[in-house]
């Protein structure tokens, strides 16, 4: 996480684990994945116990700040002092949370004054722009492997439950990413692309499709650190 080193091993159970994988995909620059699972550790946490803990909190605070989601960051902060009991900890990210207040009220003022379409209208040309000077990443897996991610990614959408062939397909990739030696990040950045590639369902189906690709990149990673 930005400005935070991995979570010591003295930190256990299902939500410190949720943590550690989101530190995994945050280094493969999978930032909106690393924030979904680290909104899920917090809401295990916040239903195990009434305070919230610092070393959750801290963590997302920063990836909101890094995605710009300002009015995020300022909730989660308020909420974290709001659920503490000492004073010492209710403090503790005072400094961070007026901080963030005074980004998010400076925001809001500019986007007032940004016409929208003005604004639409850049970011298209930017997105454009970056489209034209970046290269499709090379996976390192073998065209087979690819294709069946690919293929499996787009049966698994018109499906409910377990998908047979998605799980297969992560397993090759596995399997083919511990033969070359290559790093876990190699893995997540691979189901990133080719499940952006895929077919999308249509928007009725859009949660589900998301969480596809949630449960894909957790069973990767499972499989992967059961064989460190």
């Amino acid at each position: 996480m930005p400005g935070y080193k991995s979570l010591p091993e003295q930190f256990s159970g299902p939500a410190a684990e949720q943590v550690r994988l989101a530190e995994l995909l945050q280094r493969a620059g999978a930032n909106e994945d690393a924030v979904h699972l680290l909104e899920s550790a917090l809401e295990v946490c916040a239903a195990s116990a009434p305070e919230l803990p610092g070393w959750l909190c801290g963590r997302l605070a920063s990836m909101y700040r890094t995605l710009k989601r300002y009015d995020d960051e300022v909730g989660l902060l308020v909420r974290y002092r709001d659920s503490q009991q000492s004073e010492e900890a209710r403090v503790r990210f005072d400094a961070r949370l007026s901080k963030a207040r005074a980004i998010a009220q400076r925001k809001t003022r500019s986007d007032t004054r940004m016409l929208a379409s003005v604004r639409t209208a850049v970011n298209r040309r930017a997105v454009e722009a970056a489209a034209l000077r970046t290269p499709a990443p090379d996976l390192g897996f073998s065209p087979e492997a690819v294709s069946e991610l690919a293929t499996a990614f787009a049966e698994a959408s018109a499906s409910e439950g377990e998908h047979s062939g998605l799980v297969a397909a992560i397993e090759r990739l596995h399997r083919e990413a511990r033969g070359s030696g290559y790093p876990a990040e190699r893995i997540v950045t691979a189901i990133k692309t080719v499940w952006h590639d895929a077919k999308s369902p249509d928007p009725a189906a859009a949660e589900a499709w998301n969480a596809r690709y949630r449960d894909a990149l957790t069973r990767s990673l499972a499989l992967y650190f059961e064989e460190l």
